[in-house]
């Protein structure tokens, strides 16, 4: 059996824990080769030690679009191209909205907005004809949730940046495909510490028509079939892994 991604390069920004590590271990038991981007590199070499040796990864922060010029730069030189770009890096913490300062704001955004968009614009050159670029964000990115204004502004933000990018003239004569995947409550190590809270617990399952949380690898074999050429004619949208939340 043909393995999805075989012979392909997959750059996940973003992949050192949770939805990012498990498609990481998806991406390279069907084939691809993978290359992580990170801040930690302890992280990384964590990633390392969980995936196995093959895995390559790079130290930067994706907040700062000089460190992605020069992750990217790395990656031309070991791998000549990237069929598949995961966005995948995330902030979710925010504070009460009227304690909220200018400098957190602009962290939140450079961490959940400006990674994605100077990630793209540094793989652009090496992105390969057909090549795939998916962006992680939230079920609950066109709702009004209080206490969240801040983070589902940022992951609207993300939506309106898939669709854009997407229609750019040379992202579509070179068939390009630019989507972004929105996970519900998922069990993740950012997200351990609300889940053993068995108040908030209660909720998500009240909330959620499957009744449940969600797991990393769920989202990941989403990731997997934008990355694919099972996706093929698959360009622009939004696919919610929310068990309902977003939709029901």
């Amino acid at each position: 059996m043909t393995r999805r991604l075989e012979g392909r390069t997959a750059v996940i920004v973003g992949g050192t824990s949770g939805i990012g590590l498990a498609t990481a271990r998806l991406f390279r038991s069907e084939g691809a080769r993978v290359a992580i981007i990170g801040r930690d590199r302890t992280r990384l070499e964590q990633a390392c030690e969980a995936l196995g040796p093959d895995i390559y990864t790079i130290a930067a922060d994706a907040s700062r679009p000089s460190d992605l010029a020069v992750a990217f730069e790395t990656i031309k030189t070991r791998f000549e191209r990237v069929d598949v770009l995961f966005a995948n890096v995330g902030a979710a913490h925010c504070p009460p909205l009227r304690e909220t300062t200018e400098d957190f704001f602009d962290r939140l955004f450079a961490t959940n907005v400006k990674s994605a968009l100077f990630g793209f614009l540094a793989a652009l050159p090496l992105l390969s004809s057909g090549a795939s670029v998916i962006f992680t964000g939230s079920a609950t990115h066109a709702r009004g949730r209080p206490g969240d204004a801040l983070y589902l502004a940022t992951k609207a933000a993300l939506r309106s940046l898939a669709r854009t990018l997407a229609a750019d003239e040379d992202v579509l004569a070179r068939r390009i495909r630019i989507n972004i995947v929105s996970p519900g409550p998922i069990h993740t190590a950012m997200t351990a510490e609300l889940a053993a809270d068995p108040d908030i617990d209660a909720w998500v399952r009240a909330q959620v028509p499957m009744g449940r949380w969600g797991a990393a690898d769920e989202v990941a074999r989403a990731v997997l079939f934008l990355a694919s050429p099972d996706a093929s004619y698959t360009t622009g949208a939004d696919l919610a892994v929310d068990g309902g939340l977003a939709q029901i």
